[in-house]
């Protein structure tokens, strides 16, 4: 989503951790850096910080009254406990668009599961709808791609456009939700 931000022409900050996220590592061409974690950082500035540090996290909302808008990719716990909730950040910056995309969404039995690409397919029947199959007979990935990540990041591109316009149109901030499920289940159309 924040690629996609970037590539309209938004300044992108990314925040990693000390080490750097776990993209940087798959398949290194060097140190740290890999082809899949540049195609999908592509346009992004970063910086490293540890947000379980109370200094790191006081920087980051210094950081947030400079940002018109803050993505979090997380379990809905993960915000609460590195103090970067929609509700403590907006006092930072009343205007603030907050883009919230978890696994599952912030309520119901699963909303404190993590989640990834294919977990989401899974849980959704996504991976069952394809039709692929592998050799025993149970649904298998059709390629490459990960149509639930990909799917939320337009949709969190999309939303935090929306939000924007709204702020532009009214001077207010928003937090806008979206989860990987809802996007896995929504590519389906008929087949759901």
């Amino acid at each position: 989503g924040c690629m996609l931000l970037s590539d309209l022409g938004a300044e992108v900050i990314k925040v990693e951790p000390l080490e750097g996220e776990p993209w940087r590592l798959t398949s290194q061409f060097m140190p740290n850096e890999s082809k899949a974690y540049q195609s999908l950082n592509r346009g992004k500035q970063s910086i490293a910080m540890d947000l379980t540090n109370p200094t790191c996290q006081e920087a980051i909302h210094r950081l947030v009254r400079t940002c018109d808008v803050v993505v979090i990719n997380a379990r809905p716990d993960v915000g609460a406990r590195l103090r970067i909730v929609y509700e403590s950040l907006k006092k930072e910056r009343p205007d603030l668009v907050y883009m919230d995309s978890t696994a599952f969404g912030r309520q119901g039995p699963w909303a404190h599961r993590p989640g990834y690409d294919i977990v989401a397919q899974a849980a959704s029947g996504l991976l069952m709808v394809r039709g692929y199959l592998d050799e025993d007979g149970y649904p298998a990935l059709s390629g490459p791609t990960a149509p639930a990540d990909f799917t939320t990041g337009y949709a969190i591109a999309w939303g935090v456009c929306a939000a924007l316009f709204h702020r532009q149109r009214t001077g207010r901030g928003q937090m806008v939700e979206t989860s990987l499920l809802i996007n896995a289940l929504t590519v389906q159309t008929g087949a759901f």
